[in-house]
């Protein structure tokens, strides 16, 4: 009997340790290149690291549709960062709790090579977007009906898995049009390719990603807010930030993103209809 409860005692501590030595795992949503989103995000990732003394990996994933679908799981990331329509429904469906976001809210690019390119009467126009329920792929949508061009008439949607992708299909004149966050034009449009293009419509700024996380792989929501407070006041917070083109780092809670039930809804028919 002896030996049995010392066999479970050595059994349960060895899985202890093991669930100790689980890797952190942030989901940060495919808005840019796999390589962007790892080099953009490695100072989160060190600095967490160091945080909770534990090795953190950066998963992705090939579009904004399967992310969510994971995310929403709430099964396969500790934290997540993501745009604010998918962030509602991390928060519905899979259980996490919104913690942080950017001072700086997110505008919407559409860009052309041809600056009338609204006014041609050759139709349909191709636009490319990032994914069907990517934040600036939905707000570029709706802004381009209301200007009359509706899908399947005088616009057609194709989409693709990164914005590198988008711009180099743009330049290459196999697009009409491109959509885009404004973070991304900044960092990813070079002085060359800027001359090339023209911004058709740019919006007012919008919610920002946010940081999500619950309680989940033994670290608390509390731990996670503590982490990602310390995170936003660190000199690899700071770096972070200039590396994105976003400005500070500010609080959320859940009923800041009681705003978006629209937009929400459309996001909820592509994904499960």
């Amino acid at each position: 009997m002896k030996i049995k409860l010392l066999f479970l005692s050595i059994l349960f501590a060895t899985n202890c340790l093991s669930a100790e030595k689980n890797p952190i795992t942030i989901g940060i949503a495919p808005h840019s290149s796999t390589r962007v989103i790892l080099e953009s995000h490695q100072d989160l990732r060190l600095f967490l690291e160091k945080f909770f003394h534990r090795s953190v990996e950066i998963l992705t994933a090939k579009n904004f549709s399967e992310f969510t679908k994971r995310s929403d799981k709430g099964t396969f990331y500790d934290l997540i960062l993501t745009s604010p329509n998918l962030a509602v429904l991390a928060q519905r469906l899979g259980g996490y709790t919104p913690i942080m976001t950017y001072k700086k809210g997110l505008s919407t690019i559409i860009l052309s090579k041809d600056k009338n390119i609204l006014k041609k009467d050759k139709f349909p126009l191709h636009v490319v977007g990032l994914d069907p329920v990517s934040f600036p792929t939905l707000d570029a949508q709706e802004w381009l009906s209301k200007q009359g061009f509706k899908e399947k008439e005088k616009v057609e949607y194709t989409y693709t898995s990164a914005t590198d992708s988008a711009i180099s299909i743009l330049m290459n004149n196999h697009a009409d049009m491109i959509i885009m966050s404004l973070p991304n034009y900044l960092k990813l449009i070079n002085k060359k390719n800027k001359a090339l293009v023209h911004v058709i419509y740019k919006s007012e700024p919008k919610p920002s990603r946010i940081y999500l996380a619950k309680d989940k792989n033994k670290i608390t929501l509390k731990q996670w807010q503590k982490a990602l407070e310390a995170f936003s006041k660190s000199v690899e917070g700071k770096h972070h930030l200039e590396i994105t083109k976003l400005e500070g780092f500010k609080k959320i809670s859940p009923k800041d993103l009681d705003n978006l039930d629209e937009i929400v809804d459309k996001t909820m028919k592509r994904l499960y209809n």
